[in-house]
């Protein structure tokens, strides 16, 4: 599965493509993981500054799936009918009900982005925007690197980078001798290279990360570039949206966009698709 919780195999490497970690605050959430999921693990290695000072997590603990993060999704998945390789390209809005796929429903959830949800269901415009994200994923000889800590951050707006994570933190996930890191660019770099192909800005991003790391040049052994379109919404850039009679949405076109934020957002738009189908056949 693709979006938040993306995992992909590369080189032979489990990495994490999309969020690199998970926090749990809510008694909800943290009952969902250890009852449903439970292969998740603590990070241990801290993450640094410039300056290498720790930065902490204001909501406590960050976690990883053993299994790759997208394993979470599979697990809430579970009873679910999952149609793979079906795209929804429109859906028709009736005095009937609502006409998708050749069905006819009584009510549409959409968890895409905000843009994607405006396009499907007709909106004048998207309940939120986004900042878009271009990420490469760099593999190295040798693993002692992933003993100094887990990422590094730069401050916001210096330079084309913004955080670089080292995949070896998280157990079984690197094979051999070798270290990976899945590297984020800036909001604004991610901007002036949106349409750019990996081969024009992975070599910026691989020499600001090994600046970082204090890595020599030239023991870079693969690379491979990602761009997330819809990566982080703008909390400006926010908007009240009507939906048409039966359709909702979820996730972080009206919510904060970290995992636990968004479940907490889906089972919040289930009560609401509840009280609609009760008011319904009332």
């Amino acid at each position: 599965m693709g979006g938040r919780c993306a995992t992909r195999l590369w080189q032979g490497h489990l990495v994490d493509t999309g969020i690199q970690y998970f926090t749990a605050q809510s008694t909800e959430f943290k009952r969902e993981l250890l009852t449903r999921l439970r292969q998740f693990r603590p990070i241990i290695s801290p993450i640094l500054d410039v300056d290498n000072k720790v930065v902490s997590h204001p909501a406590g603990p960050r976690f990883y799936v053993l299994q790759g993060n997208n394993y979470f999704a599979h697990v809430l998945s579970h009873g679910l009918d999952i149609r793979l390789n079906t795209p929804v390209e429109t859906i028709s809005f009736t005095s009937s009900g609502i006409d998708c796929l050749g069905e006819t429903c009584r009510a549409v959830v959409s968890s895409l982005p905000g843009p994607l949800t405006a396009r499907l269901l007709g909106l004048p415009r998207s309940p939120a925007e986004y900042e878009s994200c271009l990420v490469a994923l760099l593999e190295y000889s040798g693993n002692d690197r992933s003993r100094e800590c887990y990422a590094r951050l730069q401050p916001e707006g210096k330079g084309p980078l913004h955080a670089s994570y080292c995949e070896n933190n998280k157990v079984g996930r690197v094979v051999g001798d070798k270290t990976v890191f899945i590297v984020q660019a800036s909001p604004r770099f991610s901007r002036d290279h949106s349409d750019a192909p990996p081969e024009s800005y992975l070599p910026i991003l691989a020499r600001e990360h090994e600046n970082l790391w204090q890595i020599p040049t030239g023991q870079c052994t693969a690379s491979s570039g990602h761009h997330w379109l819809h990566a982080r919404p703008l909390e400006s850039g926010r908007h009240r949206v009507d939906l048409p009679r039966g359709a909702f949405n979820c996730g972080d076109s009206r919510s904060d966009s970290t995992v636990e934020q968004v479940w907490l957002d889906g089972r919040k738009a289930a009560r609401e698709v509840l009280s609609f189908l009760v008011e319904q056949a009332s």
